[in-house]
């Protein structure tokens, strides 16, 4: 909202002309802006505004059609319009209006534009004439100039004002910013090899669970822009106690080119370039190593950079032997630290990642022991519901994420299992329907037992449903069709299969045939016939799973992330 100041100050009168068309040229305070708020204001208003400059005190632009005034005699009320930073009022007398819109520009030069308005006709010559004194103009010019002006009201031109001001502040924005940015680069012109490698290795940074797969793409990129015969990263064995089984054992080195050090030598070569090597970027030139006692003669230039995270030693990149028979310096130390800072967040998240891996790996046994403990009758049943799920999803092409879900769903299918009464579980005979209805609420007992879980979240759907059926008589939501999820459906199949297939105290496995039977007959009943169509075209594959001996299980969970 516009303020509006009453101001009566006695301003000489003066008559009204039309300024010429040569308008003066902005004042070098901010020209840029100056012009583009006197377009601005013309498209919004139809008129010019004449444009101040506080701090110099005088005008810097003219406007057209507009009443001659001393705009000068305005400063001090203009001054405070631009510190306040929002458009005002600076006379409001009927029919007169005077508005100030500030400037604003990078250099905070205090700009500010002043426009004359007409509010209403002219009703009576006589309070016209009283008003346009105290504005400083002659009656009768004034009132020939008003004949030729379309009356505004208050509130239009506070909006265009208030429009024309966010435009104006939108266009400082971008101004300054494109002057950082051209700062910055004329900063970094010699850097651009660093940001544009740097930039490279930020879009190829991914977890995986070979962190020297990243290795070998920083070498890669490393060899385009740094002017070495050769480049290596040394990664120390970051495997103890404490780590989990998947954490590197051994030392690795990798090189890229013509790297003269062999990996079982490249600790005793870093310890020849002192003991800052350890702990700072080290650049070593033919002044040093053209001495006697430099062991490497092989190594004519070199800089080298540890590998850390945090505290943690990880390893170090080194380049050796300037291609163009140069010294390496600033640059090129600046540029593999910036690499190497990288690096080793990278491999320190990794190897969090693969101890996370391996905790809820733990606690996937864990919990398929669990199942297994309460049901000896069916111990390995889960392990072999989730490789004959994995089949089934590789089947029907699923990916290699989904795999790794379908995996664990069948894990832990029946973990709910561990809530259910032994009496009822272990029952060598036929439930009764009161103990069939509570052996039907583990899907949902599962699923609270997971459900806090934030890793198993994918899982979720499968506990809970893979025992609904494809025409909605299963339980525990009675869900039908293809609302029940994919992986619940192709677990469902696999549940059946290896239920009807093994051992039990009160009968002995199903022969292949019958079950091939029934799950043709309850295709599109029981089970989506998707799935079933995936069974009959891996059968070769599924069915020796029956006999097979559990497996230790492989679990990503650098994929759950």
């Amino acid at each position: 909202m516009i303020n509006s100041a009453n101001n009566s100050t006695s301003i000489a009168p003066v008559g009204i002309s039309t300024i010429p068309q040569r308008l003066p040229e902005p004042s070098d305070s901010a020209p840029r802006q100056v012009e583009l708020a006197q377009k601005l204001i013309a498209r919004g208003f139809e008129i010019d505004f004449v444009v101040v400059d506080c701090f110099a005190g005088k005008v810097v632009a003219g406007a057209t059609a507009q009443p001659e005034f001393d705009a000068t005699r305005w400063i001090e009320q203009a001054h405070g319009v631009f510190r306040r930073g929002a458009a005002e009022f600076l006379f409001d007398e009927d029919p007169f209006l005077v508005l100030a819109i500030p400037i604003p520009n990078r250099r905070q030069t205090p700009l500010v534009a002043i426009g004359v308005f007409i509010t209403s006709p002219v009703k009576s010559f006589d309070a016209f004439s009283q008003s346009a004194r105290a504005l400083g103009f002659v009656p009768e010019a004034a009132l020939r100039w008003s004949a030729d002006q379309t009356p505004w009201q208050p509130p239009m031109l506070e909006r265009i004002a208030a429009l024309v001001s966010e435009r104006l502040e939108t266009e400082v924005r971008k101004e300054k910013a494109e002057f950082e940015v051209e700062e910055l680069s004329s900063n970094l012109i010699n850097s651009y090899e660093e940001i544009s490698l740097l930039y490279s290795l930020t879009q190829n940074l991914k977890l995986t669970r070979d962190d020297t797969d990243f290795c070998r793409v920083v070498l890669e990129r490393l060899a385009d822009v740094l002017p070495a015969q050769g480049i290596a990263i040394y990664l120390q064995s970051v495997a103890d106690e404490t780590t989990c089984h998947e954490a590197r054992t051994s030392a690795t080195l990798l090189s890229h080119n013509e790297f003269p050090i062999q990996q079982s030598e490249f600790e005793r070569f870093v310890a020849a370039l002192g003991r800052k090597a350890k702990n700072e970027p080290i650049v070593l030139n033919r002044s040093v190593t053209s001495a006697d006692d430099w062991p490497y003669p092989e190594v004519r230039e070199v800089v080298s950079t540890p590998l850390m995270e945090g505290r943690k030693m990880l390893g170090w990149i080194v380049a050796v032997n300037h291609v163009d028979d140069h010294e390496f310096g600033t640059v090129e130390a600046s540029l593999i630290s910036s690499v190497a800072a990288i690096l080793g967040i990278h491999c320190g998240n990794t190897d969090l990642y693969r101890q996370q891996a391996d905790f809820l790996a733990g606690v996937v046994r864990a919990l398929t022991a669990a199942i297994d403990a309460k049901d000896p009758y069916t111990c390995g049943h889960s392990d072999r519901v989730a490789r004959i799920a994995v089949r089934l999803a590789e089947e029907m092409g699923c990916s290699p994420e989904t795999l790794n879900t379908v995996y664990l769903s069948g894990l832990l299918h029946d973990i709910g299992k561990i809530g259910i009464d032994d009496s009822v579980l272990r029952k060598p005979g036929k439930l009764t329907e009161a103990e069939f209805e509570h052996i039907k609420m583990h899907p949902e007992l599962g699923y609270k037992i997971l459900a806090d879980l934030r890793q198993f979240g994918q899982v979720l759907p499968v506990v809970l449903h893979h025992h609904e059926a494809w025409n909605g008589t299963g339980y525990p939501h009675g869900l039908s069709g293809t609302s029940i999820p994919l992986l619940a459906r192709i677990v469902a199949v696999a549940d059946s299969f290896d239920a009807m297939s093994s051992d039990r105290p009160y009968r002995n496995g199903m022969p292949i045939d019958r079950i091939e039977e029934i799950l043709r007959t309850g295709a599109g009943v029981q089970w989506d016939t998707r799935v079933i169509d995936a069974y009959f075209a891996s059968r070769d594959d599924i069915v020796p799973m029956v006999n097979q001996e559990r497996e230790t299980l492989q679990v990503e969970s650098l994929q759950w992330n």
